[in-house]
């Protein structure tokens, strides 16, 4: 099949757009869900601390989630533009190198997790109190890595392979699932915070295992093969792919120091409110990561067919979407913060948690405003295989400006500076992302400028 009979290339780009990006982003929403979930009966079925606990754990699945993102996008940049280029067995072979080693890193994380569990767990920040919980949930969650990650990666090859409703639908299927199990393993069965790891876990088997039908059934175009080739590809979609994991990484990294610092200042009551404001983070990320997400294979297949008119309608759909995104969130936080807090904190028996998630909300609410337009810049500039230029947003928004105003704005403003730590470094990534964008030659190209 050739690039132009593609529909991605020559479709209704309103069509193709929607049809990309919506499932892409209700198996996002689906993903992002399952800890949502886990977060909503852990706190009203277990307690409040075991909530904090199930946070604490959050930046390690995050960096193993994004690990995969990281081989995913990147190796579907050239699965989709070997597409384009209708060089079927070219794309199955960086498919089949992308599942061997994601596989071999998910079994990796899951021996040192399950054998180091303590440890990794004071490592994250976890104290005396919520180590009672970050133990066994860890310990279950870590034997289901492997079905996390491969959820997510092949739901972005099977989407690359042109069939993103089964991909979708498999994803949501998965997330139904781990709600109707956390009722049973923690409301009927008493299993506690092991329960919500048990049903998270059974529910990534259960969408894996579905996608994979996918592919033994020889549905696509895109199919496991012994002519892998050279791995050199993987190490350039590794590359390629960095921004992206550095963009799940910003969610990693800011609640491992928050939690710490909570933990420092104000104790488990702050573990617990940050809890709360990390969930809405995650969940707004999650939904404007897959707008950006859908991007590589509209771009890349776009670009490889030399469709720049589609690419430019494309990319303004995208912003448009990620700012409605924001600015929905932002309304939820501005008229009624205490309604979404209240999910997953009492404001009687958890009072003083909920104070501070109500203050932490305030000021956190104007990131939601930006953060898609800068996640939007990151992966486009991964479509465009500019990893450089993608590496500098996502390092700029996840590592390199909260880490610095994280620790530099208490000093001038106090406990003012911790909450504005993330939104500030949101503004200070857009201006950086906007001035790359402006001055990078293929996207002046693109842009007809």
């Amino acid at each position: 099949m050739k690039y132009n009979e593609l529909e991605i290339a020559s479709g209704s780009i309103y069509k193709t757009y929607f049809k990309f990006t919506l499932p892409n982003m209700i198996g996002l929403i689906a993903m992002s869900s399952v800890s949502l979930v886990d977060g909503y009966f852990v706190s009203n079925y277990v307690s409040s601390v075991a909530l904090a606990a199930v946070n604490i754990i959050i930046p390690l699945i995050t960096i193993v989630f994004g690990i995969s993102i990281m081989l995913t996008i990147g190796a579907a940049v050239l699965i989709g533009t070997y597409l384009g280029e209708g060089k079927e067995d070219k794309a199955s072979a960086v498919f089949t190198k992308v599942m061997i080693t994601i596989t071999a890193m998910s079994l990796f994380f899951t021996v040192v997790c399950f054998i180091f569990s303590e440890e990794v767990s004071r490592l994250l920040g976890a104290n005396d109190e919520i180590m009672v919980y970050t133990v066994p949930y860890l310990k279950m969650v870590s034997i289901f890595f492997l079905f996390q990650a491969l959820e997510y990666s092949l739901s972005v090859i099977i989407r690359t392979d042109g069939n993103p409703y089964l991909a979708s639908t498999a994803v949501l299927f998965g997330a139904v699932l781990n709600f109707i199990l956390d009722y049973i393993f923690i409301v009927k069965m008493n299993m506690g915070i092991t329960g919500a790891a048990l049903g998270t876990g059974i529910s990534f088997m259960t969408s894996t295992f579905l996608m994979l039908f996918h592919f033994i059934l020889k549905k696509g175009r895109v199919y496991l093969t012994k002519q892998i080739g050279k791995w050199k590809e993987i190490i350039y979609a590794s590359y390629n792919g960095s921004s992206e994991l550095l963009s799940e990484a910003s969610v990693a990294v800011v609640a491992y120091l928050f939690n710490n610092i909570m933990v420092q200042n104000l104790g488990t009551y702050g573990v617990e409110a940050f809890a709360v404001i990390n969930y809405a983070l995650w969940a707004t990320n999650m939904l404007c990561y897959a707008v950006g997400d859908s991007l590589v294979p509209l771009i890349s297949i776009n670009y490889g067919a030399m469709q720049y008119k589609r690419i430019q309608k494309i990319l303004s759909l995208s912003r448009i979407s990620v700012i409605f995104i924001g600015a929905s969130v932002f309304a939820l936080f501005t008229f009624i913060p205490e309604k979404i807090i209240a999910t997953l904190l009492n404001p009687v028996t958890d009072k003083d948690a909920f104070d501070i998630a109500l203050v932490f909300a305030d000021y956190m609410k104007y990131a939601f405003l930006i953060l898609g337009l800068n996640m939007v810049y990151s992966s486009s500039f991964t479509a465009f295989q500019k990893p450089l230029h993608s590496v500098v947003v996502a390092l700029s928004r996840g590592l390199i400006l909260p880490v610095a105003f994280i620790f530099i704005m208490p000093l001038i403003l106090k406990e003012t500076g911790i909450y504005i730590a993330v939104p500030l470094a949101e503004t200070v990534t857009i201006i950086l992302g906007y001035i790359l964008w402006r001055n990078t030659a293929v996207i002046k190209k693109v842009m007809g400028r």
